[in-house]
C-alpha cells in the first residue's frame, strides 16, 4: 500500500516516485535493499549488506548452502522486524531468482510474505 504522508514510524520513499512504502512494504524494500547490496561496498556502512554474492559462481551443491546461510545471516542482522521461513532459487543459470519467505517478528497473524531477488539483474553485476 501506497501512502503520500507517513501513518507509521517505520517507512521510506518507494521507488519510482510511488509515494512511501509503509508496514510490510517497506520490510519488503529493507529485505530487497540487504539483498542487493555486496558487503563492504557501502562506504557508510562497510559490514551492511550480504556475502552471497561470493557463491553466485560456484557448484549448486556450494551455491545452496551459502547462499540460504548468507542471507539468513544478513536478513537476522539488518532486519529485526522480519523472520526468515525458507529461502528457495527457481530457474537456471544464469536466470536464477530467489525468493525469501519471510513473516514480521513476533507477528500474531503468522502470514508469510516473499521478497524475490532476481539475481541476473542484481545491479552487482
Amino acid at each position: 500500500m501506497q501512502f503520500t504522508t507517513p501513518i507509521s514510524k517505520h517507512w521510506q520513499l518507494a521507488p519510482g516516485d510511488s509515494g512511501l512504502a509503509q508496514g510490510v512494504d517497506d520490510i519488503d524494500l529493507c529485505i530487497h535493499n540487504i539483498l542487493s547490496t555486496r558487503k563492504g561496498s557501502d562506504v557508510t556502512r562497510p559490514d551492511f549488506g550480504s556475502n552471497h554474492f561470493d557463491y553466485i559462481d560456484t557448484p549448486e551443491d556450494v551455491f545452496v548452502p551459502n547462499i540460504v546461510r548468507e542471507v539468513v545471516l544478513a536478513i537476522q542482522t539488518w532486519e529485526k522486524r522480519a523472520d526468515v521461513e525458507d529461502v528457495t532459487f527457481s530457474g537456471h543459470a544464469p536466470h536464477i531468482t530467489m525468493t525469501v519467505r519471510w513473516r514480521v517478528a513476533d507477528d500474531v497473524s503468522g502470514e508469510v510474505y516473499s521478497t524475490a531477488v532476481n539475481l541476473e539483474n542484481a545491479t552487482w553485476i
